[in-house]
C-alpha cells in the first residue's frame, strides 16, 4: 500500500524479500526512486499518479518487475484506489502475482508464453517476430497483435525495454565500462546503446552511473 506521496506504508513479508529487505519495515517510508532503476520507477509512479488522479483502478498490468539483485520476472499487476471517509482517494493497493502462478490457461497469455519465456531467457541475441511466432505456434500476425494486446508496444520496442533495464543494472552493480555493457547486450556499438539508453532513461549513460553508482 501507498499513500497519497507515493511512499510505501504497508507490504508483507513476501515483497520485503523479493526486494532484499529483511524486515517489512525497512521497505516502509520508500519510494519506487528508492528501490528501482530510474527507467523502471518512472514507470510504476506515472501508474500510481494516473490512477491518484483519475480514481480509476488498473488490473491485470502484465510487465517486469526485479528482485534486489536486478534479475528481471514478468508478475501480473493490479492497482487500486484507496478512498477516506469523504470519498477522496488518499492512497493505492497493490498486488504482484508471479507470471508463473497467475491465470496463465486465460487467453490471450497462454497464447504466447513460450515466445514470452524465450525472450526473457534471449533477449540479448537477436529475435525475429517469425521465429517468436512459431515457438507461440501462431502467425507472424496473429502473435504481433496478441504481443501487442498485452504489452501495448511492439515486440522490437519491449526487447530495447529489457536490455536498458539490464543495462541499469550492469552500469551501477558490476565493474564493467560503457563499451562493454553495450557489447554485452548486443548493440553494434557504444554510440548506439547510448542513444537508446538516452532516449529510454532521459539521462547518458555516463550520467547515470555518476547519478547511481555512487549510491549503491
Amino acid at each position: 500500500m501507498k499513500n497519497k506521496d507515493c511512499e510505501i506504508i504497508a507490504a508483507n513479508q513476501l515483497l520485503s524479500k523479493h526486494m532484499g529487505y529483511d524486515l517489512v519495515s525497512q521497505l516502509i517510508g520508500k519510494n519506487d526512486f528508492d528501490i528501482f532503476p530510474y527507467e523502471l520507477a518512472t514507470q510504476y509512479r506515472n501508474d500510481d499518479l494516473e490512477i491518484l488522479k483519475s480514481a480509476v483502478p488498473k488490473y491485470n498490468i502484465i510487465e517486469l518487475f526485479p528482485n534486489y539483485l536486478g534479475d528481471l520476472n514478468w508478475f501480473k499487476t493490479s492497482k487500486i484506489p484507496l478512498f477516506n471517509q469523504a470519498g477522496k482517494v488518499e492512497g493505492i493497493c497493490g498486488t504482484l502475482i508471479p507470471y508463473e502462478n497467475s491465470d496463465r490457461l486465460a487467453r490471450p497469455y497462454i497464447e504466447i508464453h513460450r515466445a514470452l519465456d524465450f525472450i526473457k531467457e534471449n533477449y540479448c541475441d537477436k529475435l525475429s517476430n517469425k521465429q517468436l511466432a512459431k515457438i507461440a505456434g501462431l502467425s507472424v500476425r496473429q502473435f504481433e497483435v496478441r504481443f501487442k494486446e498485452i504489452f501495448e508496444c511492439t515486440v522490437r520496442q519491449y526487447i530495447i525495454k529489457l536490455k536498458i533495464l539490464k543495462s541499469c543494472k550492469l552500469l551501477t552493480k558490476k565493474n564493467m565500462n560503457i563499451a562493454e555493457v553495450a557489447y554485452e547486450l548486443g548493440f553494434c556499438d557504444q554510440s548506439s546503446f547510448s542513444n537508446t539508453f538516452k532516449k529510454q532513461i532521459g539521462l547518458t549513460p555516463l550520467k547515470y552511473v555518476l547519478k547511481f553508482r555512487v549510491k549503491k
